[in-house]
């Protein structure tokens, strides 16, 4: 059921409340580092609001990921090796399977990128919704044709 909190009854198509957000108490210290930049970049937008706290605490931990999983694939590298022995029935060697596999970091920071892509498109602090909010960026022009 959850706790209530008065910051997050808003009714649908009301504004949210203006104010500062404060970061969920399970992000590291990494990750709050990237939620206090975050809700700077939003409240500077003057779109900072209490109720997307938990989102930006999200993307938060999910740009976090992004950093460690791009250091352990410069350490470690794309791919890994696997050996096998394959004997025949009496015990002998009869090859060596040799195979190169995708580093399993590869995977998880493909997702965690893609999320946190996601996230800023939904928090619109990605290059479009610069250009949706950004004033003026449209203007008006005289249309030359308009007396026909």
């Amino acid at each position: 059921m959850g706790t209530y909190r008065a910051d997050r009854d808003a009714l649908v198509n009301e504004d949210v409340p203006l104010g500062p957000m404060v970061a969920p108490l399970h992000l590291s210290e990494i990750a709050r580092g990237y939620f206090a930049t975050i809700a700077d970049i939003l409240e500077q937008q003057k779109r900072s609001s209490p109720h997307y706290a938990e989102h930006v605490g999200l993307l938060a931990l999910r740009l976090e990921q992004i950093a460690m999983y791009q250091a352990v694939i410069e350490t470690e590298g794309c791919t890994f090796t696997t050996q096998s022995v394959i004997t025949t029935k009496d015990g002998s060697v009869s090859a060596l399977k040799i195979m190169k596999r995708a580093h399993p970091a590869v995977a998880m920071l493909d997702a965690a990128m893609r999320h946190a892509q996601s996230l800023l498109g939904e928090l619109m602090l990605n290059p479009s919704a610069a250009l949706k909010l950004a004033t003026g960026h449209k203007q008006v022009e005289d249309d030359p044709y308009a007396e026909f």
